[in-house]
């Protein structure tokens, strides 16, 4: 096989994968590791793809995570208009309410209260605010806490503001595939004074078997998705939709 055919198969392999290792690509074309090096060097100084550590990227993916990462920005800097005086603040797992913590302006007076450990650790580590981790058995999926014994500490517990950040979420609700999820987030909705959901545009309508909760717990649902006002008309008080426009 010619190098301008390998090139045209490389091309051809990323437009259905965004993303192959090189290995990956030796063992479809049937070559060296050194040889897809090679015409990756080429496509990459030609413009055609990116080429990453032991691998390469569409040019297609990369726009999207760009996309993805502006998108996160203005949904986060819409969640920090209403910190406005809270002291304790609840953020769920997720990479989007890591984020968001990363950017809250933490003093000593202040308490974060997570069943994140990934949020918990960047806290401790880089902030002065207090900090309150639910405990109990960690889920590796996604490094939070939420049965039993996180339940039993939330009984105990209140804060003045959640954030939620759905990996799931439609007009019908949020969604995911832990039904034993339900009463974490409806014990965390009563125990909260005020509920901020992110409806991420990126999540909407992805797979989830079990409905956690409705939308109309939140006090304030902040979403990107263009068409939220009209999906959710009739089921979020309009008063309470933060939609984000261009």
């Amino acid at each position: 096989m010619i190098p301008a055919e390998r090139h045209q198969h490389i091309l051809d392999a990323l437009a259905d994968e965004s993303c192959l290792s090189l290995a990956a690509l030796a063992d479809r074309l049937r070559v060296s590791v050194m040889t897809i090096r090679r015409d990756v060097a080429e496509l990459s100084a030609s413009g055609a793809l990116i080429a990453v550590r032991g691998g390469v990227k569409s040019l297609a993916s990369v726009a999207r995570s760009r996309e993805g990462v502006a998108e996160s920005r203005s949904l986060l800097r819409a969640a920090l208009s209403y910190l406005k005086e809270s002291r304790v603040i609840f953020l769920d797992s997720g990479a989007l309410c890591r984020q968001l913590a990363q950017q809250i302006p933490w003093t000593a007076e202040m308490t974060a209260v997570t069943n994140d450990f990934l949020i918990a650790g960047d806290i401790l580590r880089d902030t002065p605010a207090q900090l309150f981790f639910t405990g109990g058995e960690l889920s590796r999926s996604d490094h939070s806490c939420y049965k039993s014994l996180a339940l039993e500490s939330l009984s105990s517990l209140s804060f003045e503001l959640l954030y939620l950040s759905p990996m799931s979420w439609s007009e019908r609700g949020v969604w995911h595939h832990d039904e034993h999820r339900q009463r974490w987030y409806r014990a965390l909705a009563a125990a909260s004074r005020r509920t901020v959901v992110l409806a991420d545009s990126r999540r909407y309508d992805q797979s989830g078997l079990f409905n956690l909760y409705s939308l109309s717990i939140a006090d304030v649902v902040i979403t990107n998705f263009t068409a939220a006002e009209r999906l959710l008309q009739g089921r979020v008080d309009p008063l309470k939709l933060h939609p984000l426009r261009d």
